[in-house]
């Protein structure tokens, strides 16, 4: 019995040991695109900083704290100062790791990558991923929100971040600095704040089958969000339409208007020229019609004009109107007297201008079948009004809705796990 229990201790310790010497991943760097097409660019830094080839690690200068130098791209070669170097990339780097590199006057922390590329110089901040993310969550999230809602931003945008890597690698980079991406700022829009949110929440992503989710965030739903087959077109299993609680969002719902000219003119500049604005196809709101979607978000609209008819998604109407989502409704108005003149006593020849404001009469729409076909006939100077809800795609995370929930005592995990289905969190370095 001896040697069986000797065996058994040693296979317990093995399996502890590899249990102890498990660890996670390291954390990543992430490679932000600044700047494209850059003929110069003026770097500086806060400390002594050097410049070097990132490749061979030849320096091509070492200076003092706040000297800017100057690097331009001409004949299709890299100079430092006017002085010619052999390198197609230049690292610009602070010798203290807590420094902060100047581009442009804007500082940045980590390293500051310029590549020579065909169109110019490609100007890239190489910084570990926490670091990135202390730029990201201010620039997303007013910092003045609870942190709870913070926290739950920290975590999507660090769990977008990591799928995202590499989606600009045409270009040399992982993300870009804006909204197709992820706004961010560099170092000088840091505040404590975001900064805790970002640190309480170190590594954590959330997972889908054991991968980083693709995190879509957004302004305001306008009360629900999308299912992202309905906006992008393809089906994410995480990615459902849920209730939204954005109801104090300034954007939850709002309206703007067009002549029909106005309209005409815009899809003309957009390239459909379908001459004079005739009628407008699209469903009301809760209609349930195949043009719109579970969570409300407009499909297509067809425009007819006197010389041709356009069918265009909801995207590219939003698009070229300049909307704030995709879930809107029109209606044609006939503008009616918001005052009207009322004489004071007979013979009088005094009038007193009295506020009526009567509502704007709406035309009918003509129903076909299941379709809302809203006719203009030019004929009373109507207006075209544009109802909608919400700001953004309106898929995933809502943030106004992040806030509301956090403001009622919400954590950041449950704030997450409303608005991104059948997903964990967990440590991912």
């Amino acid at each position: 019995m001896g040697w069986k229990k000797h065996l058994i201790m040693g296979l317990i310790l093995i399996l502890l040991m590899g249990i102890q010497s498990r660890t996670f991943a390291a954390q990543p760097n992430i490679r932000v695109g600044l700047w494209t097409q850059q003929t110069n660019v003026t770097v500086s830094a806060n400390e002594v900083f050097e410049i070097r080839d990132p490749g061979t690690n030849d320096r091509f200068g070492k200076f003092t704290t706040g000297t800017r130098v100057l690097i331009t791209q001409k004949n299709n070669r890299l100079y430092v100062n006017d002085l010619p170097v052999k390198s197609i990339v230049l690292s610009v780097q602070a010798i203290d790791e807590n420094g902060r590199v100047e581009v442009n006057n804007k500082a940045y922390r980590g390293k500051i990558l310029i590549k020579k590329m065909d169109n110019g110089m490609t100007v890239i901040n190489d910084l570990p991923l926490e670091q990135y993310l202390y730029s990201v969550v201010p620039e997303e999230m007013p910092s003045s929100w609870p942190i709870e809602a913070l926290k739950a931003q920290a975590v999507a945008a660090r769990s977008y971040a990591i799928y995202s890597m590499n989606r600009h690698e045409a270009e040399g980079y992982d993300v870009c600095a804006l909204t197709h991406c992820q706004v961010y700022g560099g170092s000088n829009v840091e505040n404590e704040i975001a900064a805790k949110a970002v640190d309480a929440t170190r590594g954590q992503v959330l997972l889908y089958d054991h991968k980083p989710i693709f995190a879509a965030f957004h302004a305001s739903s306008g009360g629900s969000t999308e299912n992202s087959e309905d906006v992008w077109g393809t089906f994410i299993p995480y990615l459902r339409s849920v209730t939204d609680y954005d109801q104090n969002s300034p954007d939850y719902h709002w309206m703007v208007q067009f002549t029909p000219a106005d309209l005409s003119q815009l899809l003309s500049q957009y390239g459909y020229n379908i001459g004079t604005l005739q009628s407008i196809t699209l469903s009301d709101f809760n209609s349930g019609q195949s043009d719109r979607s579970v969570g409300g978000a407009v499909k297509e609209v067809v425009f007819s004009g006197s010389q041709n008819t356009v069918e265009l998604t909801g995207s590219k109407v939003r698009s070229i109107l300049g909307l704030k989502s995709t879930k809107f409704a029109i209606g044609v108005f006939v503008p009616l007297p918001k005052k009207i003149d009322v004489a004071i006593a007979r013979n009088s020849g005094y009038n007193k201008s009295i506020d009526v404001n009567l509502p704007d009469y709406q035309v009918p729409k003509m129903m076909t079948g299941s379709k809302n076909i809203h006719l203009i006939t030019d004929s009373n100077e109507e207006i075209i009004k544009v109802e909608g809800y919400g700001s953004g795609h309106r898929v995933g995370m809502s943030q106004w809705g992040a806030k509301a929930l956090a403001e009622q005592g919400y954590d950041y995990q449950s704030i997450l796990y409303t608005y991104y289905t059948e997903v964990s969190i967990g440590n991912w370095y």
